[in-house]
């Protein structure tokens, strides 16, 4: 149970920009590949943390990914986070999130593409 726990906080942080080690990570990625449950609730709080954001990421969110500033947050967070749990976002991809380097394979993947 507490690893559960630690898992999908690290997730969370993971969504919301906080880079775990690569251990870490794969751990991670192996929880969410395994449970349905655990993705939800790491969506939804990762949407509360994104809903948290200032206006000007909303709109510059909504206009990447094409949708609604209201649906930005979940449209972002269920975009990245099928992609860790597909294995398309790796854990570089993860890091240059972070970072704000945003690679043409982060954009498509916020795209949906």
């Amino acid at each position: 149970m507490r690893a559960t726990i630690a898992m999908t906080l690290i997730a969370t942080g993971l969504l919301a920009g906080c880079v775990p080690s690569e251990q870490e990570y794969n751990a991670t990625v192996t929880m969410l590949q395994g449970s349905p449950r655990a993705r939800t609730e790491v969506l939804d709080m990762c949407v509360k943390q994104m809903s948290a954001t200032d206006a000007t990421w909303h709109h510059n969110a909504a206009v990447v990914m094409n949708v609604s500033e209201k649906d930005a947050p979940r449209v972002a967070c269920s975009r990245y986070l099928k992609a860790l749990v597909s294995g398309r976002a790796t854990y570089q991809d993860t890091v240059d999130l972070k970072n704000r380097r945003y690679t043409s394979k982060l954009v498509k993947i916020f795209q949906g593409r």
